[in-house]
């Protein structure tokens, strides 16, 4: 479960920017919108929050925020060798903040322990690095599990392992783990038992879609295949009235006609060799009633955009629901119906459905979940950018707003600013 995360000097972000998910007094009593964190320092978490601004002030730099943080703890140990630069983007606009490492930080629970883990990184090395933890019991103090940090002077890591709670190879963790390189992920790669949690929540509890167009309907498809997980999928579909009652999938052996023609024939020999004796997805089907009652297939290519996408998410959405994940999700409402939105945003809200305490925080231009009664103050956040092209976080709940007032109608008129400043086109 995100309880926060932190970025700085990354992309459109400058100064250090905080995304919560702690519900605030009005949200914590409704659990529509947050559950119990499970942990003595945090006492509700929010299920879902919205993210709202106008275009490139930096909604898809947080999102993206996310994804390297998570990118490079779980690959850094293994996907690069010593002395290759690091993919990272600083704040150009400033030459101070050029020559400064990039910040990242996430603070989460698992296990019901509170971790907060974050890294400095820049193009050449990791800079500093630390974990700290809160056992669920307010009598024990915040350990410090690890810390690392390079000294410039003395070109040499400082480290500090914690002697009590963390047992294992330490000195070996610390040989092996490369400049650019973190030592968490070098530690779990070396069988590390203790940072293996914090390491799993971050690899298989948090996960990043960029964009809703992006995703094939492969996954959905094979999910079709087990009879509950196909009824909640047609379920999804039916209560956004798309008309489809039913869903096909069909699958077969290879085909070599699918091949190309003009492929070599050593890739056509070896690709027809890897895929003998396997299953392929052919085609989906989707089946609508005719006015005589009876059913009807259609390819899932004939259906509309946003009906495919729809579908192309019903898998992932049912996915991270089952398994208690944090999805984070760029511009969600992408070629979906407001009520679309509505319906995949309520799933989360549903304490029913949402039993593993899933959330979900997503990016959008649809401001019709602002709509009154639907969403807290604490689950809208707005992003702007000012003169100097800085990204600036900021929730509703920072403003005094009244429990009754239209946040919908007062975003727009421009009240909590993040709204485009359009200027008059001009021929000429």
């Amino acid at each position: 479960m995100l309880v926060e995360f932190s970025v700085q000097n990354y992309r459109s972000f400058a100064d250090r920017q905080t995304f919560s998910m702690v519900a605030g007094t009005s949200a914590s009593r409704n659990e529509k919108v947050s559950f119990p964190s499970g942990n003595a320092f945090t006492a509700s978490l929010l299920r879902t929050a919205s993210l709202f601004g106008p275009n490139a002030a930096g909604k898809t730099s947080l999102v993206k925020a996310f994804e390297f943080y998570k990118d490079f703890v779980v690959s850094s140990a293994k996907d690069s060798q010593e002395g290759e630069p690091i993919d990272i983007s600083h704040f150009k606009l400033d030459k101070e903040w050029s020559a400064q490492p990039t910040e990242f930080e996430a603070v989460f629970i698992h296990d019901g322990a509170l971790y907060q883990y974050g890294f400095a990184v820049d193009e050449e090395r990791v800079w500093g690095e630390w974990l700290f933890s809160s056992p669920n019991d307010p009598k024990k103090n915040k350990r410090t599990l690890m810390q690392r940090e390079y000294d410039a002077e003395t070109e040499k890591y400082e480290w500090y392992i914690n002697p009590t709670h963390v047992r294992g190879e330490k000195e070996l963790w610390k040989k092996s783990t490369r400049d650019n390189a973190l030592f968490l992920s070098t530690a779990v790669s070396l069988k590390s038992e203790t940072f293996k949690i914090p390491f799993n929540w971050i690899q298989k509890k948090l996960a990043i879609i960029n964009s809703p167009n992006r995703l094939s309907g492969i996954y959905t498809a094979k999910k079709c295949e087990k009879i509950e997980s196909k009824k909640k999928i047609i379920n999804i579909l039916t209560s956004t009235d798309l008309g489809i009652v039913d869903i096909g999938v069909d699958i077969g052996e290879f085909d070599p006609k699918m091949l190309p023609k003009d492929m070599p024939t050593e890739l056509r020999d070896k690709m027809m060799k890897d895929a003998r004796g396997k299953k392929f997805l052919n085609k989906i089907l989707s089946y609508h009633e005719d006015i005589d009652d009876g059913l009807v297939a259609f390819e899932m290519s004939e259906e509309s955009g946003g009906t495919q996408i729809l579908f192309n998410l019903a898998g992932p959405w049912l996915d991270v629901l089952d398994n208690g994940i944090t999805l984070i999700i760029d511009e969600l409402n992408n070629s979906l119906h407001p009520h679309a939105l509505r319906l995949l945003v309520n799933l989360f809200h549903n304490p029913k459905i949402n039993r593993k305490q899933a959330q979900l925080i997503f990016t959008s231009h649809e401001t019709s979940v602002m709509a009154k009664g639907f969403m807290k103050p604490d689950q809208i956040w707005f992003i702007d950018k000012n003169d100097e092209g800085k990204s600036t976080l900021f929730s509703l709940s920072d403003y005094k707003v009244r429990s009754d007032i239209d946040f919908q109608k007062a975003y727009l008129g421009g009240r909590y600013g993040a709204v485009p400043n359009l200027k008059e086109f001009t021929d000429g």
